[in-house]
């Protein structure tokens, strides 16, 4: 007989579906009862030499909370996020309250299957512009989860500049041997593992050096030379710089992903440039950005990019009763 708990366990399952840097899938969920799930970030999977911080970690997170409301939605139920970072706990990513969904969803009834379907788009291939409408569609879904989005093409002006704080932060990271040995752990893995990226995903340009042999393999967008020729890109914003702002960031990226996905385009992601506080902070300036920049995607039309392993729903559940309170709100 269906019962709430295998209602919650496809919700858990279709959040693990999500998105992560590096294929790390840095989360745990805590089911406190049938109404009540916590959401923590996992710490043995954060990136500590590239992510010391943990922004990208949260961000991640906030993906794992865009598809758990979603799946929720195609469940029946309501899912209300509260963020909970806290300083006496700074694991702990958000609490999730469950429901009867009593009013039309806040969905469209795609986005669920779109969860299926969405793939990161891995290596250099060129595609024409997204269509004006289609930007359109994006933009929205980013300003739904209260974040903010521009969108880049090689005739902006400050397009070079971009590319140049790509390469910046790319020759820097050469010199540094401590994030290069932790990407080692993540990218170009056995298939049969169940995280990070496999060799066969990463696409065919992971065995073509650039400067290191391992560099080129560190951006999941192939790094500089990839945006030297691509169409269309984007900047995902938030007005703050917190854990809650990364949660946010993490939510509109995800429904962004998942919107288009439902109109055949994928994404692949930069992150290094953003890693590095400097190259960050001259990306925001070239785009005259009032906001802090979380992360720069790479959109292109077209499908099959190759899955990557998830964990099951057994090894990021756990059973615990109770839930306290929370510091920040939406």
């Amino acid at each position: 007989m269906e019962t709430k708990d295998d209602r919650i366990a496809r919700i858990i399952g279709a959040g693990i579906q999500a998105p992560s840097v590096h294929n790390t899938q840095p989360w745990s969920v805590r089911v406190d009862d049938d109404r009540h799930l916590t959401v923590r970030a996992y710490p043995s999977r954060q990136l500590r030499q590239s992510d010391p911080q943990g922004r990208e970690m949260f961000i991640s997170c906030g993906a794992f909370l865009m598809n758990v409301r979603v799946a929720a939605a195609h469940e029946g139920l309501d899912a209300f996020v509260q963020p909970a970072p806290d300083r006496s706990d700074p694991l702990l990513a958000a609490r999730v309250t469950l429901s009867e969904l009593r009013a039309p969803g806040f969905f469209d009834t795609g986005l669920f299957d779109a969860i299926a379907t969405r793939r990161t788009g891995r290596g250099a291939i060129a595609t024409r512009p997204l269509d004006p409408a289609d930007i359109e569609l994006l933009r929205r879904a980013v300003a739904l989860e209260h974040a903010g989005v521009v969108f880049l093409g090689r005739r902006d002006a400050a397009w070079g500049r971009l590319v140049s704080s790509m390469r910046s932060a790319e020759a820097m990271a050469v010199h540094d041997g401590a994030p290069l040995a932790e990407d080692r752990t993540w990218l170009g893995v056995a298939r049969d593992r169940s995280d990070g990226v496999p060799v066969d995903a990463m696409g065919a340009w992971f065995q073509e050096p650039v400067v290191d042999p391992h560099t080129t393999g560190r951006d999941e967008a192939s790094g500089a030379r990839t945006f030297e020729s691509n169409a269309t890109s984007a900047v995902v914003t938030t007005l703050g710089d917190g854990p809650c702002n990364w949660l946010a960031a993490g939510q509109a990226l995800e429904r962004m992903l998942l919107v288009a996905a439902t109109r055949g385009i994928q994404a692949s992601f930069a992150t290094r440039v953003l890693e590095n506080p400097d190259t960050r902070v001259e990306l925001e300036r070239a785009f005259h950005l009032e906001a802090k920049a979380q992360m720069l995607v790479r959109f292109r039309y077209g499908s099959g990019a190759p899955f990557t392993p998830r964990r099951d729903v057994d090894d990021v559940t756990t059973q615990a009763p109770g839930a306290g309170s929370s510091t920040c709100s939406r």
